[in-house]
């Protein structure tokens, strides 16, 4: 494994460009960036817990009887809900317990969300999620620094920038809980007060604040039950690139694709294979497929479509009832 600065200063070697090290650490953030956002990797994976809460107000011009639908505020580095990792794998990345057993829940565009019946009384076990990724602030992320974790601490101190940063902020990375967001602001001290402890203490820890995606059930719950939402993750650049080792494992692809992109700032002409795109022999991405193939530890079972429950079988809504438990 090389740390991001030897993978940096490798590539700059490599693409000829001695002293573009700031140039090389913003592609090598742009690059796993990229990663997070176009594949569905294990390793930039998280899971949020909550629970339903039916007395939720939305707020705003939405009915009265859309109490406990939502607003519920999403972790900062949500990008979209995880799919199927294999035949055996979560086939769902929304489930919510009731007594212990299992319910899952449809994602669907927020649109259909709109068109269901609100009228009071409705409340009952949902079955459809939407997320709404839109910001109520100019940007999504809006700071991205180092500060000091603590476990069990709620107070992040050291924060070696606070500009922008403001109360009702979210904010994710290491030592952080998803879904925790900034209480208060001390721009004199560097601190700021979060809504939940520190997992564990890390100091310069790269942080990320920003602006909250926000979900909703339908239809609204009739119970405070736990929600286990498992979703791909926008990581957290790169900030310390001296002692941090990169998320992503494939040393090899990162090296090239980083070299790729130093070439195209010198009109390099390895910049076409390094920088290509997999159907490129010799690229990185073209080199990619063999370890995706093996990635996640899901290559020893069959993959499998997953069919939409509310057009193919029984749908969830008219499942008999048993003695037992659930439907």
């Amino acid at each position: 494994m090389l740390t991001a600065a030897q993978i940096r200063d490798l590539a700059c070697e490599a693409a000829h460009s001695p002293g573009k090290t700031h140039q090389a650490e913003q592609f090598l953030n742009s690059i796993l960036s990229d990663l997070c956002q176009t594949r569905q990797l294990a390793a930039a994976r998280n899971i949020f817990t909550f629970n339903f809460n039916p007395q939720l107000n939305p707020g705003g011009t939405l009915p009265a009887q859309q109490f406990g639908s939502g607003p519920y505020k999403l972790p900062v580095d949500y990008l979209r809900m995880s799919d199927s990792s294999g035949s055996e794998g979560a086939q769902t990345g929304f489930i919510w317990y009731l007594n212990g057993v299992p319910y899952p829940v449809i994602p669907v565009d927020l649109a259909e969300f709109d068109l269901q019946v609100q009228q009071a009384g409705l409340n009952s076990y949902p079955w459809l999620w939407a997320t709404d990724m839109s910001s109520p602030v100019t940007s999504r992320i809006v700071l991205v620094t180092t500060g000091n974790v603590t476990i069990a601490g709620t107070t992040i101190s050291g924060l070696l920038s606070t500009e922008r940063l403001a109360a009702g902020l979210g904010v994710s990375g290491e030592g952080i809980t998803p879904g925790t967001t900034v209480i208060s602001v001390d721009a004199a001290t560097a601190t700021c007060v979060i809504s939940a402890p520190g997992l564990f203490t890390r100091l310069a820890a790269p942080l990320m604040f920003g602006a909250y995606p926000v979900g909703y059930v339908y239809p609204p719950p009739s119970g405070n039950m736990q929600v286990m939402l498992r979703y791909q993750m926008l990581r957290v650049p790169i900030v310390d690139f001296e002692n941090t080792y990169p998320w992503f494992t494939d040393t090899g692809y990162l090296l090239k694709k980083l070299t790729g992109a130093m070439c195209m700032l010198n009109d390099d002409t390895r910049a076409g294979i390094l920088y290509g795109g997999p159907n490129v022999p010799g690229s990185p991405e073209n080199e990619l497929t063999a370890w995706l193939a093996l990635k996640d530890d899901d290559s020893n079972r069959a993959k499998t479509v997953q069919l939409d429950r509310r057009s193919f079988g029984s749908q969830f809504r008219n499942l008999p009832t048993t003695k037992q438990v659930g439907w």
